[in-house]
């Protein structure tokens, strides 16, 4: 549902003439399907690019980012469904996990979650050269 549907779901609404309380909870509900579909639709975008980054820096670096390898390598722990969110299409549910992610690579979150790497990778390399080598040590 776009907002303009949702703008028109609750004109009709207010064009019943219904009892203000009982107008106010449809139009309440309506509000909440729409968020709750626009914001899992945003989390369900960022943890795709997410996953196709981290995937991609893992072919480049011969890498296997993974709950385990980010324990060894950092001493921290994360979570055994950070792998879903990898290999199985699961979604992000923390920044946390981002985070993480992106400090075992030495890069800003940043370009996990708003940049394709892969696709822009040209530009990037001037930025971050590191980010690029074919070894991160």
């Amino acid at each position: 549902m776009t907002s303009d549907e949702l703008d028109r779901k609750i004109i009709e609404i207010k064009k019943r003439g219904l009892n203000n309380f009982v107008e106010n909870e449809l139009i309440s509900d309506l509000r909440r399907e729409y968020y709750v579909k626009a914001i899992e639709k945003k989390v369900h975008h960022l943890s795709s690019r997410f996953r196709g980054n981290v995937l991609y820096l893992n072919r480049l670096h011969k890498e296997n980012c993974s709950a385990q390898k980010i324990k060894e390598f950092m001493g921290l722990d994360m979570p055994n469904d950070f792998n879903k969110i990898l290999y199985e299409e699961a979604n992000l549910y923390s920044l946390r996990q981002a985070i993480m992610a992106a400090e075992f690579f030495g890069l800003p979150v940043e370009l996990l979650l708003f940049n394709d790497l892969e696709a822009n990778g040209d530009t990037l390399k001037k930025e971050y050269p590191a980010l690029f080598r074919q070894s991160r040590s």
